[in-house]
């Protein structure tokens, strides 16, 4: 018999003596490895909860825009409470950088500044909505870069621009809010902060982003909301780029075109802040990471608490089965046979708690993401993690005992009763 089949075949009878132990001691079983399938169970769990918060984020954020930047006075992680004296004085973003990126990036498909107002009331009849800050003046490119259409009516355009007409395009939380279906309110007035404006679309529905409702906007024409809000120069920029591919080099031009309009000096920092789609994934992704590591802790605690019950057992069974290691000794078997005997049993054991664990910690992640309509992902990676934690943990814990089990003298074990 080959050596490698002689390891296979010990490896094969302290996995079965393990099993044929948790069946024997079911309830002694269970409360050994409880620890192994709670910090186990913790971690896939979590892992799963937040891999399908990132997948929930990501469509959620790529739905918003396509291969878009977002142009404003403040980069997103500006500190607010310590502000250095030349974000103080930084000017704000005006309709002159819109116009300077539509004339001098090629590489840009659309631009849609935005302009907004504030603590707004939309009526019409007797029903009204409140909405502090939903009212917004923007051209008809902002369809483009939101990537967003109107599931009744049209979208602003360059006659409304033009004419600077008192037409409104409304969300569907607007629309529900003022009439009995949303196809109901085209050709509609009503009035915006006083204002008689005619409805002439209506949005298509999206999923709100972190409970934030993307779907209680206003839209006018920004013609129509400088005459209404005069003095209002500080916009919010949209950019869409013409690819994927080309996003690069179109954000290169989008900032060589502001430096320019803002009269910045090649030695002088950006005045001016860029986010991407790509920025707040990162942002999201960031903040799972951190969850994500505290959970491994947390699972580290179990496993903790796994490895001493664990020990504990093994020890009980080294005791129980002394005059059984003699016999094996007296015949044979070297310090290595016994050792490998019990470190198998230890690690089937805790393994097997593992498998609980991972069950469990799927199980309950498939409710809690069916609950909050997120995408369901469970991780290879991290059942592979789960399984060799769990796995490893009984190789820890049976260390010390199946050292002890190979250091019995057999005479000694042979007189054990």
């Amino acid at each position: 018999m080959s050596k490698w089949w002689k390891s296979f075949a010990e490896v094969r009878e302290g996995i079965k003596l393990a099993l044929d132990s948790v069946r024997a001691n079911k309830f002694r079983s269970f409360m050994t490895i409880l620890g192994v399938m709670i910090g186990v169970g913790a971690m896939i769990l979590v892992n799963t909860i937040m891999e399908g918060f990132n997948r929930y984020t990501e469509s959620s954020i790529d739905k918003i825009g396509s291969n878009v930047m977002y142009i404003s006075k403040w980069d997103n992680n500006t500190d607010f409470d310590n502000l250095t004296e030349e974000q103080r004085r930084r000017k704000d973003i005006t309709m002159d950088e819109a116009l300077a990126i539509q004339q001098m990036c090629p590489l840009v498909k659309a631009v849609s500044p935005e302009k907004k107002s504030y603590n707004n009331v939309a009526k019409y009849g007797d029903r009204q909505i409140r909405n502090p800050d939903d009212l917004r003046g923007c051209w008809p490119t902002q369809a483009i870069v939101a990537n967003r259409d109107c599931e009744y009516g049209r979208f602003i355009d360059d006659r409304d621009m033009e004419l600077a007409s008192k037409v409104c395009v409304i969300g569907p939380d607007i629309s529900e809010a003022l009439f009995d279906h949303p196809s109901e309110g085209i050709g509609k007035e009503i009035r915006l902060n006083g204002y008689k404006f005619t409805v002439i679309g209506v949005q298509e529905r999206v999923e709100d982003l972190f409970n934030i409702s993307e779907n209680d906007f206003i839209f006018i024409p920004m013609t129509t909301f400088d005459r209404l809000y005069p003095g209002r120069e500080s916009v919010y920029l949209i950019v869409s780029a013409v690819s994927r591919d080309a996003f690069g080099e179109a954000m290169d031009q989008v900032v060589n075109a502001l430096r320019r309009v803002r009269r910045l000096r090649s030695e002088d920092e950006n005045n001016f802040g860029i986010n991407t789609q790509e920025m707040f994934k990162e942002e999201v992704n960031n903040i799972t990471s951190k969850v994500q590591l505290g959970a491994t802790a947390v699972a580290c605690v179990g496993l903790m608490v796994g490895i001493i019950g664990v020990m504990n057992i093994m020890l009980v069974a080294v005791t129980q089965r002394t005059r059984e290691i003699g016999v094996r000794k007296a015949i044979g078997a070297r310090r290595a046979n016994i050792l490998l005997q019990f470190l198998v049993e230890a690690a089937t054991l805790t393994g097997l708690g593992g498998l609980v664990g991972i069950v469990f910690g799927a199980a309950v992640g498939l409710i809690v993401t069916a609950a909050l309509d997120w995408h369901y992902e469970l991780s290879l990676f991290w059942i592979a993690v789960g399984f060799v934690l769990s796995a490893g943990t009984g190789i820890i814990a049976g260390m010390y005992p199946a050292w002890r089990a190979a250091r019995v003298d057999p005479i000694v074990a042979l007189r054990y009763e």
